[in-house]
């Protein structure tokens, strides 16, 4: 902690004044032995230390034998630098007196010095911080209504989406390897979102000491794991080596299968079927978790996608047969991430997009919220 130097002025401005008469007499205060302690207060906190040293009127004065002592040891202790000075330092909040006195036959000098010692105050809390290194499906999960769900819970947070359409794990590590500034780095502060082009990995992994960090798999391949590896080990190092923050938790983003109606491209992968598309992606996300003991979280969004499709909404959460509708399909999304990450049941939220239904949030919650008890399975909501 800070030591601080408290000086005692030669001249009698404000402080204690003792002469070194046995006894006290009215008599002026004689010029040729005093000590001076001025000021004669201070305050520190906890932990804190002050020098304290007393100014002598003359050279003799200064060479006398003085004793120091704390009226309660358990709120300062003092330890002796040298005769006439001592280091003082805070145990814990209360007022003492540190006292000085020279004992002698015939002569005296003393002086005391009152020193008030508070709380520490606390710290400001730090905002939490989640990246994800995606696509447009970590667009669709974390850059509209995450930061809402986070800032409903009184919890200041900052997002930050890695963006590039399609990309897959091997085009990340590709990138890693070589630098490359092709992301647009989109990042949500105090809930406005800012998007700026021509990032690298490495300068995105730098911008903030990341407490939560995502990898995901392009949508096309996310259901084939031969597909993940070696490019999902090889970035977890990548990641863990160029974090700042030591503690920093990395994750898995499970994304979700196609509509069953679906023309994109790579659903032939998967025979045209939804079904299949969806244990694939289970199959993926299991191994990928168990074999990466790295990846501490498993962020459902999949399972949660298809948990909801057992519902009254059916096969209706994709805008185009892959992305995620942008209201209730989005805010699904950001209320698996949100419990994955908090803990906090999201069932216990109120907070909603204004263009989604009480309905359509209920369902949504409990579908995220059952996806993160049970990630790797659907659970049947017929009843909603």
């Amino acid at each position: 902690m800070k030591k601080i130097l408290i000086s005692f002025l030669m001249a009698m401005l404000a402080g204690v004044l003792f002469s070194c008469a046995e006894e006290p007499a009215p008599d002026p205060v004689p010029d040729d032995k005093w000590l001076l302690i001025s000021p004669s207060y201070a305050s520190i906190y906890v932990g804190d230390e002050y020098v304290v040293s007393p100014k002598f009127s003359s050279e003799e004065a200064e060479s006398l034998d003085y004793e120091w002592s704390v009226s309660d040891p358990e709120i300062l202790s003092i330890t002796e630098d040298n005769n006439t000075s001592v280091t003082v330092s805070g145990l814990k909040p209360g007022t003492a007196t540190v006292k000085v006195e020279c004992p002698g036959e015939t002569k005296r000098l003393s002086g005391t010095f009152s020193l008030t010692v508070q709380e520490v105050p606390p710290a400001e809390p730090e905002p939490l911080r989640i990246l994800a290194i995606g696509n447009s499906f970590s667009q669709d999960a974390v850059e509209q209504y995450l930061w809402n769900l986070f800032d409903e819970a009184g919890e200041e947070v900052i997002i930050g989406n890695m963006y590039i359409g399609g990309c897959s794990l091997e085009r990340h590590w590709g990138n890693a390897q070589n630098n490359t500034a092709d992301y647009e780095y989109r990042k949500v502060v105090n809930g406005s979102k800012t998007n700026t082009k021509g990032y690298t990995l490495e300068r995105a992994l730098a911008d903030e000491n990341w407490d939560y960090i995502s990898l995901q798999q392009a949508s096309d391949y996310s259901g084939m794991y031969d597909k993940y590896e070696p490019y999902l080990e090889d970035l977890i190092g990548y990641v863990r080596e160029h974090a700042t923050n030591p503690h920093m938790k990395l994750m898995f983003h499970q994304t979700w299968a196609y509509a069953q109606n679906s023309t994109h491209p790579a659903f032939p992968n998967y025979g045209k079927d939804q079904m299949v598309m969806y244990e694939g992606i289970v199959d993926a996300s299991r191994r990928s978790m168990e074999n990466h003991p790295e990846l501490e979280i498993l962020i459902p969004c999949g399972t949660t996608i298809q948990n909801g499709r057992t519902t009254s909404v059916g096969d209706n959460w994709n805008r185009d047969g892959y992305h995620l509708n942008v209201d209730y399909g989005r805010f699904a999304a950001a209320c698996t991430w949100y419990e994955s990450i908090s803990g906090n049941s999201v069932l216990e939220t109120s907070w909603k997009p204004s263009s989604v239904t009480d309905d359509q949030a209920v369902i949504a919650r409990t579908a995220a919220h059952n996806a993160v008890l049970k990630p790797y399975e659907v659970t049947d909501m017929s009843e909603y």
